[in-house]
């Protein structure tokens, strides 16, 4: 599933471990969606709320940091 914030998106996750075949953790992904797709980073979490927490975060951090460059 992917959230779009403006120019950012982030990507929440649950893979499959390929050694036990189970879904265990949940991953996040974060993109620069415009001009082109451009993957900015990524990060694990036990739980669903959790990840989108923490990517949400991650998130408002590179917005920020963008925001300075600019």
């Amino acid at each position: 599933m992917r959230i779009h914030d403006g120019d950012l998106a982030y990507d929440l996750e649950q893979p499959i471990d390929p050694q036990t075949q189970l879904r265990s953790t949940w991953r996040f992904t974060l993109y620069r969606v415009k001009p082109a797709e451009e993957k900015l980073g990524s990060g694990d979490a036990p739980t669903r709320a959790e990840a989108e927490k923490k990517a949400k975060l991650a998130l408002a951090r590179l917005k920020a940091k963008l925001t300075q460059a600019a």
